[in-house]
């Protein structure tokens, strides 16, 4: 069978088949890309907070009262611009700059929680994360076996990326639903295909980290060998508290360019971002001993391989934190295309369904 034919059963009866998926995934997760606009809408009390500085988030992420609800803690960002705890159970607390309750988000307490768990889970935990990842590949099938059936025989006219534009019910229709399904899926190939891939990258993080390293194992710079520095600090915290303010300025001396993210109450540990990364929660990391600001072990993002710092922005790529609003805004205009394309391929086929019922009774009349 020939390539091209191939491809367009597997691109037609695929695309059938993920359709109702592909459109639910690609609409909550659009949605998603405004999830902090959405919560200010939905909760009020989060509306026109300012942006904690770290001195003060350090002060109120110390307070009993919010440390009694927090398993680890978010200093405040432009991704988390609340100061922001999660407990054991998974549900979410905001406070003021001042340490003052504001509201708890519980898991499955709002829409916006049902949107976030169907996107990363399908509302199915682990094994919705795993279907995830299959649909994913499938998906980017139909999007490769798409682009194969749509590549033009002889020289690129323009006719190859024309769309008729008609109204539902009339004669052209079909042509509408076909030629803009067609002409959108080519020039936001890309994008759609780097949104999907990416979105399969988290699920498969260990795989695509072991596959990048095996192409990129150099390291990106000379590995710093932080032990003698830490045995030296160490030294000087002998007699310091473990509140967390201390354990932020204790690794500041150590990393002078380095900004916490999040807070490990639960196994003393701090989470933090260099000014290279791309992970708006970043990827490094400091431990320390238990009720100490004594460092136990430092993972430094500028150690890692070039394979790892490149799987360790699969995730910043796939939520546009990074490239700013031209990069954010192609992910939007992708993420509703990808819902049109979705829904226009599942409407021409039941038009052209429809189409050969009609000639069929035509041809009984006859």
């Amino acid at each position: 069978m020939p390539v091209k034919k191939f491809s367009m059963l597997i691109h037609k009866w695929l695309g059938l088949v993920l359709s109702l998926w592909l459109l639910l995934i690609t609409l909550t997760g659009t949605v998603l890309l405004y999830k902090n606009d959405l919560l200010e809408w939905q909760y009020p009390q989060l509306d026109g907070r300012s942006i904690a500085s770290q001195e003060q988030a350090l002060d109120t992420l110390a307070l009993d009262v919010v440390q009694a609800k927090a398993r680890f803690s978010f200093v405040p960002s432009e991704l988390h611009p609340w100061v922001e705890t999660i407990d054991e159970a998974g549900a979410r607390h905001y406070f003021s700059n001042s340490g003052e309750f504001l509201v708890s988000r519980e898991k499955y307490s709002d829409w916006i929680s049902w949107f976030v768990e169907f996107h990363h889970h399908l509302l199915l935990d682990d094994l919705g994360e795993e279907l995830q990842g299959v649909f994913g590949l499938l998906t980017l099938l139909v999007l490769i076996t798409g682009f194969i059936k749509w590549w033009p025989k002889g020289r690129w006219q323009k006719r190859d990326l024309s769309v008729t534009f008609s109204r539902p019910g009339k004669k052209r229709w079909g042509q509408t639903l076909w030629q803009s399904h067609r002409t959108l899926g080519v020039i936001l190939l890309l994008p759609m295909f780097l949104l999907v891939l990416t979105g399969v990258g988290m699920i498969y993080y260990q795989a695509f980290n072991t596959g990048l390293n095996a192409m990129f194992p150099q390291q990106a710079q000379t590995v710093v060998d932080y032990q003698p520095i830490i045995n030296a600090q160490n030294k000087e915290a002998e007699n310091l508290g473990d509140d967390f303010k201390t354990r932020v300025l204790e690794a500041k001396k150590i990393m002078p360019g380095m900004q916490p993210t999040m807070l490990y109450h639960d196994r003393d540990g701090i989470r933090f971002k260099q000014p290279e990364e791309w992970h708006p929660n970043g990827r490094s990391s400091i431990a320390f001993e238990t009720n100490s600001s004594k460092v136990t072990k430092i993972i430094d993002y500028r150690n890692e391989t070039v394979g790892t710092q490149l799987s360790q922005k699969i995730y910043p790529l796939h939520i546009a934190s990074v490239g700013g609003i031209t990069y954010f805004s192609l992910v939007v205009i992708s993420g509703v295309s990808l819902i049109w394309i979705t829904v226009s391929g599942f409407w021409f086929w039941l038009w052209c369904r429809g189409k050969k019922k009609l000639a069929q009774q035509k041809r009984k009349r006859v």
